[in-house]
């Protein structure tokens, strides 16, 4: 996957405070992601990751699969399979 350079104003805002501007920074920010702040952002009812994925960072395919996983050790391990393939 080939890191994507997005403007400040469509990085994603963590509930903490953090921004994330790529999915290489969504990979490392949730290596060390607080649950309360997981949890705010990936819920049964929305998944915030994903909806960034596909209407900023504009991969389908991968915001797909972040809807399928269930939590953030099976997100993380998606994460690197991208990143790292």
């Amino acid at each position: 996957m080939t890191k994507i350079a997005i403007p400040s104003d469509k990085h994603f805002f963590l509930h903490d405070g953090g921004s994330l501007g790529s999915v290489e920074e969504l990979f490392a920010e949730l290596q060390t992601m607080e649950p309360h702040v997981y949890g705010h952002h990936v819920s049964a009812e929305r998944n915030d990751f994903a909806n960034w994925t596909r209407d900023v960072m504009r991969d389908r395919f991968l915001a797909k699969n972040i809807e399928l996983c269930r939590d953030k050790d099976q997100l993380l391990k998606l994460l690197f399979m991208n990143l790292f393939r």
